[in-house]
């Protein structure tokens, strides 16, 4: 803002009326502060030293010095300047070789003295329309650094806030470790007799499997030495044995005789008892039995009725096969209970009340042995035990992530306290905020001290221009440029990385952002934090001496 008063007062200076005072004479092209070069009473030495030549040789149109300071008026020397004085606006140089070009580069029209070009001179209407420029610049800073003043003081309120804030939460974590190491110890001591009880019943359940697979075992091993007894004499032969090709073991397909006192443990024939100790084990894998009973699939059921209605299964077969096996061959009596309960199965079926539920558990093998094997509940006690550890589980589980919790918020709360947010903690407010741009192909997003990323306009996904890295100003003005970097590699290019330079304003936005080298993007952010406050005696403006 100092930067701004003291232009306005030079303007004013600038702006003063010409034949209100006194025109040094000086050659033409010649600065006003260089003046004491170009004594016409005396030789003009070249401004570099280089040579000396008589005053009549200076604008001659002839390059006698190499720096060209023999001819500030003519286009004779490449490397010469010729000074527009722009009376009312402001005082340029340009390059010798516009003087007397045609085309009216100084505002005062002093370039084309003798080219015979028509120009205008605009200097005090350009001097007028900059000096508004820069009132409504010094405005601009004003405000700003009014805002800024007020940023400073939240910043300040707010680090306090969070100092205070973060040592609550330190104090709030140790009683937390507290309680988690106490918790655990009671989860621990809970634990145990729970493991300890589940082995327990574990290990009666395994025990009773045990018990009921020897009997299946036992039991499959009489079926199938009934069907291998085919002359029902009590004993399995080497013959009987002969009829079961599947039990062959040297694979060409014929079980011979040796083969089969193999299969009987060196004899001709076995008893029942025999033939579970010790012939099952040998063939149970590879015997197949004569007469594998398949259990009726259940009927199907219409799409439409699956909902609301039950299978009606017609199972009468299989219930008068079950009646047969009773009667073990030979009697056709029943009693008189069975064909009442036969004739309401019927009625049953007719009336098409049946549910699967009261089917026998052997019109489905599978289910039946499902429910054999679940474990059954634990009892009470054991049961008690299991609820004061999910107890003590869950309330450990609950103590570990409020803890969690607190040592989240305390290493966001240092990480925050730790960034450089300016000399006063101006930047502070732009800390976990984001401000965009669009252009008409992308979306660009600025979160400061964080990222910046852009996307495209009509959808796609975001790629990353850098990531946080430093404050990048010069020296003297550190806090001028922001420096984003590591951001999604461009193809066989470097990783994008951003430089976001900052300026006054009331505003906090970005202004614009461009890619002037390859992967390098450029954005241009206003903010009042970086607004200075006005120094002391240059705040006048001065229309006039």
């Amino acid at each position: 803002m100092a930067v701004l008063m003291s232009m306005l007062a030079t303007l004013g200076l600038l702006l003063f009326p010409l034949n209100s005072a006194v025109e040094v004479k000086r050659p033409q092209g010649v600065s006003l502060s260089n003046r004491h070069f170009y004594d016409e009473t005396k030789p003009f030495t070249c401004l570099d030293g280089s040579k000396t030549i008589l005053f009549d040789e200076v604008n001659d149109d002839y390059c006698d010095c190499k720096d060209g300071s023999d001819e500030p008026g003519t286009s004779a020397c490449p490397n010469g300047s010729f000074h527009c004085t722009n009376a009312g606006h402001r005082p340029r140089y340009i390059p010798s070789s516009r003087v007397n070009d045609g085309i009216c580069d100084c505002c005062d029209t002093t370039d084309e003295y003798n080219s015979g070009a028509s120009c205008e001179n605009t200097c005090k209407e350009q001097g007028r329309k900059e000096k508004e420029t820069l009132q409504k610049m010094a405005e601009i800073a004003k405000e700003g650094f009014r805002l800024k003043q007020q940023l400073i003081e939240e910043a300040k309120r707010s680090r306090e806030d969070k100092q205070q804030t973060l040592t609550e939460l330190q104090k709030k974590k140790e009683i937390w470790e507290a309680e988690v190491e106490s918790l655990k110890v009671v989860k621990e001591a809970a634990e145990k007799p729970e493991q300890e009880a589940k082995e327990i019943h574990k290990k009666a359940w395994d025990e009773v499997q045990a018990v009921r697979k020897l009997e299946k075992d036992k039991a499959k091993a009489s079926e199938t030495f009934k069907e291998l007894d085919d002359n029902e004499d009590g004993f399995v032969s080497t013959s009987e044995i002969q009829t079961h090709p599947e039990l062959d073991s040297d694979a060409d397909g014929v079980v011979s005789e040796q083969e089969a006192e193999s299969v009987l443990g060196g004899v001709s024939q076995v008893d029942v008892s025999s033939f579970q100790e010790t012939v099952w084990a040998g063939i149970q894998d590879k015997y197949k039995s004569e007469a594998v009973i398949e259990s009726p699939a259940p009927p199907e059921i219409p799409v439409d009725e699956a909902e609301d209605s039950h299978p009606k299964p017609q199972h009468e077969e299989w219930r008068k096969d079950d009646h047969d096996e009773d009667d073990d061959g030979g009697g056709e009596e029943h009693d008189d209970d069975d064909d009442e309960e036969d004739e309401e199965e019927e009625e049953e079926d007719d009336g098409g009340e049946e549910d699967y539920k009261d089917q026998p558990a052997t019109y489905f093998p599978e289910k039946q042995d499902a429910e054999e094997d679940k474990m059954p509940a634990y009892d009470e006690e054991t049961q008690a035990l299991i609820d004061a550890a999910e107890k003590a589980r869950n309330e450990f589980s609950e103590a570990e992530k409020s803890l969690q919790e607190v040592e989240n918020s305390i290493g966001s709360l240092e990480k925050e306290l730790t960034i450089d947010f300016g000399a006063d903690g101006e930047f502070a407010y732009m800390f976990n905020q984001c401000y965009e741009m669009t252009t008409n192909e992308y979306v660009y997003k600025l979160c400061p001290f964080n990222k910046v990323a852009q996307k495209p306009k009509h959808g796609g996904s975001e790629t990353s221009l850098g990531l946080w890295g430093s404050w990048a100003g010069p020296e003297s003005n550190k806090f001028s440029a922001m420096k984003y970097e590591h951001g999604t590699g461009c193809w066989q290019g470097p990783s994008r990385s951003t430089l976001v330079k900052l300026s006054c304003g009331k505003e906090t936005a970005v202004l614009s952002t461009s890619e002037p080298s390859r992967c390098e993007y450029l954005m241009e952010f206003s903010t009042p934090a970086f607004c200075q406050e006005e120094s002391d005696g240059e705040g006048t403006d001065h229309d006039e001496l």
